[in-house]
């Protein structure tokens, strides 16, 4: 075997001022500092040991010839100029809080894609956190959903069951909701409704209904109708007419539904007006269901984009089958088939006028729903609004049909 042969880079001159071209290149471009001698300098040697004499001059004269010309406390206390200071950076950096990062990597079997440092260890990453956070808050505002209207419609019924003052009550209270929603949404653009006006006009709308009947509802609206002109006329307004428009306005709207009143004091009131509120539900529904299927032709785009024609003749159909139906009950067997269909037809035109009616105030006002009385729902308006048309057609309808 061959002998071993030396380490030529332990031969190489170190820093030599006459050091030549070839053996700088063997530094491969690095710059090559001089070690500087150990803290407190190197021992001198024996004035007797002439060889160590010689020694000692040539290494304060050109530095050291090679590694084997170190002694070990020059060894041991030198350090390169490119590396001062590591050791305190390398302190300091410990010191420091990291933040951990996901990095893009390719997995097998999965593809490329982000992979965090919990994704290794197994722990929850922050993106599973969020989705089951927003999985968590869609099932609440679902439940939230589900237990308001649980609640309304429970109110509803009873009301409807004990019947008299009882119900009366009842839509005299959603009445002063919806047109204090609609007072409050309205104010948000500036227009200044004088709402005690409007409320104490539904009030009594719905008072005039259960005790004179459908002539009542139209008198009280035109008494508070005058009041507000008169009231607006003697006190100065920066737009008394703007004003005097929405507060009328509004009570007359939200007022249409005192005509509930009127089918409730029927020969069968609960069984007329679940027939109608029923009906009316199952518009709605088909409209919903059939547009988001089929819907491609838009019903009214400037007002609201949502709706199409498919979708309008998807919730006449759903209405009529729904009434067809009802009527096989025995608790609606006086209505019959052939007026059945015509109260749900009627509906199914009427109730997406209310929709769009609606749609036209939110879409001038900039705001997505009237209210937030019902969680998960809107305000009682945006959940009413679809009845506000149906009700008085229906009520003449019936009473044409001599129902009422």
């Amino acid at each position: 075997m061959d002998e071993q042969t030396p380490n030529r880079d332990q031969d190489k001159d170190v820093g030599r001022p006459d050091a030549s071209p070839e053996e700088e290149d063997l530094s491969d471009g690095a710059d090559v500092f001089p070690l500087p001698s150990a803290p407190g300098g190197v021992k001198e040697p024996d004035p007797d040991d002439l060889g160590a004499a010689v020694d000692f001059a040539e290494r304060e004269a050109f530095g050291p010839r090679s590694l084997d010309d170190y002694s070990s406390d020059e060894y041991t206390g030198s350090t390169t100029q490119e590396y001062q200071g590591l050791a305190e950076e390398v302190s300091r950096a410990a010191e420091e809080k990291w933040q951990q990062q996901a990095v893009s990597a390719m997995v097998p079997g999965v593809g490329s894609g982000l992979v965090g440092f919990d994704d290794v260890t197994g722990a929850i990453s922050s993106t599973e956190e969020d989705y089951e956070a927003s999985e968590q808050a869609l099932s609440s505002d679902l439940a939230m959903r589900v237990a308001s209207a649980l609640v309304v419609f429970g109110l509803f019924l009873g009301s409807l069951l004990l019947g008299g003052w009882w119900f009366t009550a009842f839509v005299i209270m959603v009445m002063v909701v919806g047109a204090g929603e609609f007072y409050a949404t309205v104010r948000t653009d500036e227009y200044r409704p004088l709402a005690l006006f409007g409320l104490l006009g539904v009030v009594f709308m719905g008072l005039g209904a259960h005790m004179s009947g459908a002539v009542a509802i139209a008198g009280w609206a035109a008494v508070f109708a005058v009041v507000t002109i008169l009231f607006l006329a003697v006190t100065p307004r920066r737009q008394p007419l703007d004003d005097a428009a929405v507060t009328i306005g509004g009570m007359a709207w939200v007022g249409l539904l005192a005509f509930a009143i009127l089918i409730a004091s029927g020969p069968q009131p609960v069984a007329f007006i679940l027939f109608f509120v029923v009906v009316v539900a199952a518009n709605d529904i088909g409209a919903f269901f059939v547009g988001r299927a089929f819907g491609s032709h838009m019903l009214a785009p400037r007002i609201s984009p949502k709706k199409t024609w498919e979708g309008f003749f998807g919730g006449l159909v759903i209405g009529a089958v729904v009434a067809s139906v009802l009527v096989t009950f025995p608790a609606w067997e006086t209505i019959g088939i052939a007026k059945g269909l015509v109260a749900a037809a009627l509906v199914g035109v009427v109730s997406p006028i209310g929709d769009a009616a609606e749609s036209m105030v939110k879409r001038s006002l900039g705001v997505k729903d009237m209210g937030s009385v019902l969680p998960g729902h809107g305000g009682i308006l945006d959940r009413i609004d679809g009845l506000l048309f149906a009700v008085p057609a229906i009520y003449y309808l019936f009473r044409g049909f001599g129902l009422l």
